[in-house]
């Protein structure tokens, strides 16, 4: 990949489509929005909301919800 928008991504998948993608550089509006996102869509059993941030080439898991199994 070449170089991301932002260091911070965060996607919703829904029923396993996704439908959101937003690239942040500034840690807490990323949480800020990880936080609206999820209280949006908490009620849909199909949601997935990852939160990651691109360091050294890499995404690096941050925050999941549901929180994986583990």
């Amino acid at each position: 990949m070449t170089t991301p928008p932002g260091r911070y991504h965060l996607s919703l998948v829904i029923d396993g489509e996704p439908v959101l993608d937003g690239w942040w550089d500034d840690p807490d509006t990323a949480e800020r929005k990880f936080g609206g996102v999820r209280k949006e869509h908490e009620a849909n059993a199909g949601a997935r909301l990852l939160l990651t941030e691109w360091d050294g080439g890499r995404e690096w898991p941050l925050r999941a919800w549901p929180a994986p199994p583990g």
